[in-house]
């Protein structure tokens, strides 16, 4: 399809062209014969944007006589890729984005430049979606690494290594795992250390502890998706909610509610168990490999324009709309290849980086500067909002107006929503 999505208009027409090629249709608006969709549903998937633009489409054409005209049978699904992209540019926002958030000790941007420190510029300014996630999963690692480290210190012991080797059972685990949740992580109550006298409070460690809740909330989402949990990754939703509201993300905080609304009061029982049971896939058939539909999606956007779209002056839409059919016998071709010459995961897929020294370095780093230690009279030069108190009130406040405000998308959105058409995946 030579078609351009960037409008209302141009999905119309995607959505058209989508729905020719499958022999679908209004027997009564047809010259062709067609498959009358009657009672039946087509899940769409996509990004905030086609998101919108399909609700406008919708919008616009409720005037229409029949269903098929007014897109009725369309059912959008929120694209979870994109989602989790949006979480990563929240905790971007609310972390790095303020200038004076990367001057302490402590910061996270302090901890960036401790593993890549030849990277701060552009995380800084501009990370892109794989870079940040990555920064958030491996200082999230050292850190709650550390966590355990400072409460094993509490209780007379060297470090983890000897508690390991003490053989623990399950049960002194699980002892400890609870007093690093109630202890290292924000809760309901963080509020009330801000408003404690200056002289007994460690604003840097404030800072750490909103860093963990939303550090956990990120990786929560993340192992639910994987491992294909849907009703994991819609409990996940409010506290994304709150947050994207608080940080000013407000377009995803409203298609988030409007879409658990939609799933548990509006459809019926059958259709939303249609979109859970759709709303992840398995490519490779392995457990814990779930992705969302829209990362498979730009799973072959990225081959079709990055890997077989051609270079220099072979580079022309002609050429990408020509490969594009082909892009499952080139794929085809590369696995036969591959296997032929005993060169399995030796291409393109390459084995997990070894991160034990870049942990171990940054551990020794937050051990140093006392992250997860208490020190009362410690200042900041920023101190970190709780957006996520800040969403809920906005949520709360009579005045609270989904549909007012912008900036849905965010930074780290640009390389798969149009900005360079660059995904890395």
């Amino acid at each position: 399809m030579d078609i351009n999505q960037s409008s209302a208009l141009g999905n119309a027409e995607a959505l058209a062209a989508l729905f020719k090629q499958g022999g679908v249709g209004d027997p009564g608006d047809s010259r062709t014969p067609v498959t009358d969709v009657g009672d039946h549903v087509i899940l769409v998937h996509g990004d905030l944007a086609t998101c919108e633009r399909v609700q406008s489409v919708q919008d616009s054409r409720r005037v229409e006589k029949t269903p098929f005209r007014r897109l009725q049978p369309v059912v959008f699904c929120m694209g979870l890729f994109h989602l989790k992209m949006a979480c990563a540019d929240a905790i971007w926002k609310v972390f790095i984005q303020p200038a004076d958030a990367r001057e302490d000790e402590t910061s996270l941007m302090a901890y960036v430049a401790e593993i890549r420190p030849k990277e701060t510029g552009k995380i800084a300014s501009k990370p892109g979606f794989r870079r940040m996630h990555e920064v958030i999963r491996h200082i999230g690692i050292a850190s709650r690494l550390d966590c355990w480290r400072a409460e094993l210190a509490k209780r007379q012991v060297a470090s983890l290594e000897d508690w390991a080797a003490s053989k623990p059972s399950w049960d002194e685990v699980e002892a400890v795992a609870t007093r690093l949740v109630n202890t290292y992580v924000a809760d309901a109550n963080h509020h009330k250390l801000r408003s404690a006298p200056a002289a007994v409070r460690d604003e840097q460690w404030e800072n750490t502890l909103l860093r963990e809740q939303y550090f956990l909330l990120y990786e929560e989402l993340t192992q639910t998706m994987n491992a294909g949990d849907i009703g994991g990754v819609e409990r996940c939703f409010m506290p994304w909610v709150w947050i994207f509201r608080g940080c000013g993300k407000h377009k995803y905080a409203a298609q988030m509610v409007r879409f658990l609304h939609n799933l548990y009061n509006v459809y019926p029982a059958a259709l939303r168990h249609a979109i859970r049971m759709n709303i992840f896939c398995n490519p490779t058939g392995r457990k814990n490999q779930f992705r969302a539909i829209d990362w498979w999606v730009e799973h072959n956007n990225l081959y079709i324009k990055r890997i077989y779209g051609g270079q220099f002056s072979n580079r022309t839409k002609k050429r990408i709309l020509k490969q594009a059919a082909l892009l499952g016998v080139y794929k085809a071709i590369r696995i036969s290849l591959e296997g032929m010459f005993a060169l399995n995961h030796r291409t393109y897929r390459h084995s997990a980086p070894n991160l034990k020294k870049t942990l171990h370095k940054l551990q020794i780093y937050m051990e140093q500067e006392g992250a997860h230690v208490i020190k009362p009279g410690r200042r900041s030069k920023y101190s970190v909002p709780d957006v996520m108190e800040v969403g809920v009130n906005k949520l709360m406040s009579a005045d609270g107006d989904f549909e007012g405000a912008a900036d849905g998308v965010g930074v780290l959105e640009d390389e798969v929503n149009g900005q360079d058409g660059d995904l890395d995946v």
